[in-house]
């Protein structure tokens, strides 16, 4: 015990006497702060009668800052001028400076702009409501807005209703009432008169509370909304339940005129010529003189690329005509780029020749051309692999058909978990561009029937006679889609181990693609479903699932 005294005061000595070289730092304070300002109290009180006060004072526990208050405070039923908010210490003052209707209840929606000083934490939500005259609107009309392609949360959305039930009031006229969507999409309208509304939801990019631009996105129910008589914070949970919720999806609308955008010309020979929007059918036909192409139409169906043949020498002009879009086509000859003045001798190109799938089990070695390549009769692949304290050689022969050739599989024996070189002689392969390949050489190790895994999707639909769409996601990449008309059952064999998710959508006009709604037409987004977890899939294993699509 002595000792421990001691070096305690020795230490203390050395401190005071500048022995040593500890150095001074401000102390971190402990955690960070993560917690949201608290109000303390409102005058006048939130729930006031017979308001006839020129500001309201709101007060918390710690200082605040206020962002933006006339865009992000809303004010039911809105104001035509803006009341003015000052920050006094660990209070916000709201000053009015328009005059306040008679017998009219008021509320005042402050959403994700009141946050603390030094951390800059934000309260998400706060409501304060009052009434000019002897009584308070105690009714309420609850929902959540949901996007309609993703059904992600939809957040930020201002939510108005509208007494009447005319078309264009979302385009021409102020709501009755507005408040604003939380982070998990939901909405909360308290302290409004009994009644019917016309509800709609807005992502109000010039904050006028008006559907008045194009790409403003939108949601909607033609039905009106009846709003309920609010309950008691008191309540039970299960009644609370019972009440009325509108659920709204929110699409961004597009122009639905298809548009054929100018043609790209990246190398010589190549044309793509890119549309606005998918097609289904297409046509090419000629004014008078007629090219000799290779066509190629995307995955998403919505570019259309020409390989020629033989270089173009002068402009011909094409009709395009995709889903009965005409459009005049002028195809001009391929203009060399400059070189950027750089010095010495530049290399001639060459043919792009690349390899897929290698190593893959189920699938056989493919080669990729940049061009589609000439018929060949006979052409000489190597294949190296290593056999113990050895190297066996296989030499295979392949031949170029006169096809429209850009993928060649390349079949050959191999097997599982051994790795293989592989090489293709220069000057093989000849495209119509006229250029030819360089020496190709891969390595890979193959894998086995071990390293995949198996899901099976049971899909009930309902029986309805309408097409859905089934997709089957990676990393937000498509794996597969299939065109369904009546339940069935779809295997996916071969699926890298990892997590997967299924959508389904109802392909209400059968273009095979998700269509959003309209609001001037009244058309609703197409339904999306998501199947309610991701899929695990693990490496030699099957899983099943069942998918129920509702009505």
């Amino acid at each position: 015990m002595r000792k421990t005294v001691f070096l305690t005061i020795t230490v203390f000595v050395l401190g005071l006497l500048g022995v040593g070289c500890a150095k001074i730092t401000t102390p971190t304070g402990g955690p960070k702060d993560t917690t949201p300002p608290k109000v303390l109290k409102v005058e006048p009180a939130d729930g006031t009668v017979n308001f006839n006060e020129k500001h309201i004072r709101v007060w918390f526990d710690e200082f605040v800052t206020v962002n933006n208050p006339t865009e992000n405070v809303l004010i039911s039923p809105p104001l035509a001028e803006k009341p003015e908010y000052t920050v006094k210490g660990k209070s916000l003052v709201i000053k009015f400076k328009d005059t306040l209707r008679a017998n009219t209840t008021y509320n005042m929606v402050f959403s994700d702009c009141i946050k603390d000083f030094h951390e800059g934490n934000v309260l998400n939500y706060f409501h304060y409501g009052f009434s000019t005259g002897d009584s308070l609107d105690d009714y309420m009309i609850r929902g959540t807005i949901l996007d309609a392609k993703t059904l992600a949360p939809a957040k930020d959305f201002f939510v108005l209703l509208f007494r009447d039930n005319e078309d264009s009031l979302p385009l021409t006229t102020l709501p009755n009432y507005v408040t604003k969507s939380l982070a998990d999409g939901s909405f909360l309208l308290k302290n409004i008169a009994p009644g019917d509304y016309k509800i709609f939801a807005l992502k109000d990019i010039n904050a006028n509370f008006r559907f008045d631009l194009p790409n403003e996105e939108v949601a909607f129910q033609e039905e009106l909304v009846t709003a309920v008589r609010a309950l008691p914070d008191t309540a039970a949970d299960s009644l609370k339940a019972e009440l009325p919720f509108v659920t709204l999806m929110a699409f961004a609308g597009e122009d639905s005129v298809q548009v054929l955008s100018r043609f790209e010309n990246p190398a010589a020979g190549v044309y793509k010529f890119p549309y606005k929007h998918r097609f289904i059918d297409f046509s090419a036909t000629p004014e008078s003189t007629s090219l000799d192409y290779f066509q190629q139409i995307n995955s998403t169906r919505d570019t259309v690329t020409w390989y020629l043949k033989s270089p173009l020498s002068d402009t011909v002009v094409y009709f395009f005509n995709a889903d009965n879009h005409v459009d005049t086509v002028k195809i001009t000859p391929y203009k060399e780029k400059s070189s950027g003045g750089r010095r010495g001798q530049q290399k001639a190109p060459k043919l792009t020749v690349s390899f897929a799938n290698a190593g893959e089990y189920h699938l056989p070695l493919t080669l990729q051309f940049s061009y589609p390549v000439r018929p060949t009769d006979t052409f000489s692949v190597w294949v190296y692999s290593q056999q113990q304290d050895r190297k066996d050689t296989s030499v295979y022969h392949y031949a170029v058909p006169d096809t429209f050739t850009m993928q060649l599989p390349l079949p050959m024996t191999v097997t599982e978990k051994k790795s293989y070189s592989v090489m293709i002689p220069d000057s093989v392969f000849y495209g119509y561009n006229n250029l030819t390949n360089d020496t190709l050489k891969t390595q890979f190790t193959t894998k086995s029937e071990k390293d995949y895994g198996t899901l099976i999707m049971n899909y009930q639909l309902p029986d309805n006679g309408k097409q859905y769409v089934a997709t089957l996601w990676s990393n937000d990449k498509i794996v597969k889609e299939d065109i369904l008309t009546f339940s069935k059952t779809i295997t996916y064999p071969f699926l890298e181990p990892g997590t997967y998710r299924v959508s389904v959508f109802c392909d209400e006009n059968g273009n095979c693609r998700w269509d959003p709604g309209d609001y001037r037409t009244k058309r609703q987004p197409e339904t999306m479903f998501n199947f309610p977890t991701n899929i695990n899939i693990r490496a030699y294993w099957d899983s099943e699932e069942t998918f129920a699509i509702s009505n």
